[in-house]
């Protein structure tokens, strides 16, 4: 009986000793934790989104002050087209900035301008607003004042995305990347932003068309502000789009662009080539629906990290 009391403690030590398995697991996980808590800061994917976002606002700005120019003679003059203009250049930026709210959201950042950013970018909007009076009242000014003033936001706002993609940590376990479909509701957002930008190409100068597609389109992006928490709205789209949903909106966008410049070049465009750019912009937004995304990755639980503690063996009770 004594003999059988001694070797008790021991072999219950035994067995709480962990295996070169268990161990090995543990430092996976511990990896899978570092890694997690690396990728808590700008990661690499929200370096390529504010390098995409930080493109977007130059060139909009850029193509606001070139399609209302006096130098492109449109200022002043009662053009149906100059609507179809604000169409094609108020809904997408408004859409982007609803867009670029649930992004944000999944990579779970929130930053404030930093004064490097936003004196630039004020001063940028402030000789927009100049720009944009001395086209109201066809007042000419040099083409090189809307270069400058897109440069003024481009170098900003774009130099810093490249530094942080530069200096992004990258995870040290190459996982692949899992993909998964789009919720069936981001799904139908996304068709139904392909259907509004194929309208706003497809109608050209239509006055009724374009005001009647740009009200439904404000109206909705108005509403997706105030159902913050439905899965309806602009930012549940940008929260699971990947980045071919992305491209997807920049083609979109920069078709928008493109049309909206087409007036003030004297450019005439047939309803056919407008009704097929159209078409191919909301063909490119379906298929980008379909299509899945990269998976949103949750945070990894550290809880299964934390050792239990030992449990100390009861004392073998004295033979004696």
């Amino acid at each position: 009986m004594e003999s059988e009391s001694h070797d008790s403690p021991s072999i219950a030590n035994t067995s709480l000793a962990p295996t070169i398995k268990d161990a090995s697991q543990l430092l996976e996980q511990h990896a899978d934790v570092r890694d997690s808590v690396q990728q808590r800061g700008p990661s690499r994917g929200f370096a390529w989104f504010q390098l995409w976002a930080g493109l977007m606002t130059p060139i909009y700005i850029a193509v606001f002050l070139f399609a209302f120019s006096a130098d492109a003679g449109t200022a002043g003059e009662n053009n149906p087209g100059n609507f179809s203009q604000t169409s094609l250049l108020i809904v997408p930026i408004l859409a982007f900035s609803a867009l670029a709210t649930g992004a944000r959201e999944r990579f779970g950042i929130r930053t404030a301008l930093p004064r490097l950013i936003w004196i630039p970018l004020g001063v940028a909007l402030l000789g927009m607003f100049v720009l944009s009076g001395l086209s109201v009242f066809d007042v000419l000014y040099p083409s090189w004042l809307i270069v400058l003033v897109a440069l003024t936001v481009l170098i900003p706002l774009v130099a810093p995305a490249i530094v942080q993609l530069v200096r992004a940590p990258t995870p040290q376990n190459h996982a692949p990347t899992a993909y998964a479909r789009l919720s069936r509701p981001v799904q139908i957002t996304t068709a139904i932003m392909g259907a509004v930008a194929g309208l706003l190409v497809a109608s050209g100068t239509n006055v009724i068309v374009s005001m009647l597609v740009m009200l439904a389109a404000l109206a909705g992006i108005m509403l997706a502000f105030v159902l913050n928490e439905s899965p309806w709205t602009l930012p549940r789209a940008g929260y699971e789009w990947g980045w071919i949903q992305w491209t997807a909106f920049a083609l979109a966008t920069s078709t928008l662009f493109l049309f909206a410049v087409l007036n003030p070049l004297s450019v005439s465009v047939s309803p056919a080539v407008s009704v097929m750019s159209g078409i191919a912009v909301f063909a490119i937004m379906l298929v980008a629906a379909a299509l899945p995304a990269a998976a949103i990755e949750e945070p990894v639980d550290a809880t299964p990290l934390a050792a239990e503690p030992a449990k100390v063996p009861a004392p073998a009770p004295d033979a004696s």
